[in-house]
């Protein structure tokens, strides 16, 4: 997979096409949005191990939206099991993405122990969220906050390193170091896109943001009002996670996903 380079307005066209993949199947997308968090909870609940297994099967879920989206551009349904597919196959590189997920469990630990010792730290924010009268205050409080963002600036770098490895492995059968680079210089010299795309997201769930209190103080029906919330919410989840292909297959060019099996080239987006 040969490495290209796009403009910076690639960032912006990436949500577009995310946008657009989403209205073609919105519940089929909303569904397997739900269904993560779902699993994610469930898996949160095992002591110690669960968190860790969370952050572990992430690359195969990464790798499961990507392939639901070229589903829904060649006009096919998207069903659950897509979450999956990229281990469910006889020949699928398992063991590199057992490997893929114990780096990414390792780097992201790496990183929250780095934003504790740089941050305010556990014991200064279990005291804070300790001392709230109500959970609005989670939202203003300066040790909460400033934790938050230690902790997002930090895994950031690891997210942009991480970023096309899942679509490496599965569709280049790269080993996880090599993919680990070649994911790292692409999303680096393609890094303006990468911001655009980024700041474009962050606009959108600032926005959602806004929607969601006009709908909390329109609608008398608190149950309704946060029905359409959390709708709204697994909309942009799904939008966001179908517009993963596109920063991959736009970052490198032949031999395409789609054509490692012999298939046809996949159509772009209109």
């Amino acid at each position: 997979m040969k490495l290209r380079i796009v403009p910076a307005s690639s960032g912006l066209n990436w949500m577009r096409q995310g946008l657009q993949v989403l209205r073609r199947q919105p519940m089929n997308f909303m569904g397997l949005v739900g269904m993560l968090i779902g699993a994610a909870l469930l898996l949160a609940t095992l002591p110690l191990l669960g968190p860790l297994l969370v952050v572990g099967v992430m690359p195969v879920v990464w790798m499961g939206f990507m392939l639901a989206t070229r589903r829904t551009i060649l006009g096919e349904r998207v069903t659950p099991g897509v979450l999956i597919e990229a281990v469910r196959a006889p020949d699928a590189p398992r063991k590199t993405f057992l490997q893929l997920g114990g780096a990414y469990i390792a780097a992201v630990q790496l990183m929250m122990l780095l934003a504790s010792w740089v941050g305010p730290g556990a014991e200064a924010v279990a005291d804070a969220m300790a001392a709230m009268q109500d959970s609005t205050e989670l939202v203003v409080s300066p040790v909460v906050l400033e934790d938050m963002l230690w902790r997002m600036a930090l895994l950031m770098p690891v997210s942009l390193v991480f970023w096309h490895t899942p679509a490496l492995v599965l569709w280049a059968r790269l080993p996880v170091g090599k993919a680990l680079f070649f994911s790292a210089v692409a999303t680096w010299r393609n890094l303006g896109a990468f911001v655009i795309y980024g700041l474009c997201w962050l606009g959108a769930l600032f926005t959602l943001g806004l929607l969601d209190r006009l709908l909390l103080s329109a609608i008398p029906v608190p149950i309704l009002a946060n029905a359409l919330a959390f709708a709204g919410a697994l909309g942009l989840a799904g939008a966001f996670y179908a517009s993963l292909y596109f920063t991959t297959v736009d970052c490198f060019e032949s031999p395409q996903p789609g054509q490692e099996d012999g298939e046809a080239s996949i159509p772009p987006m209109a």
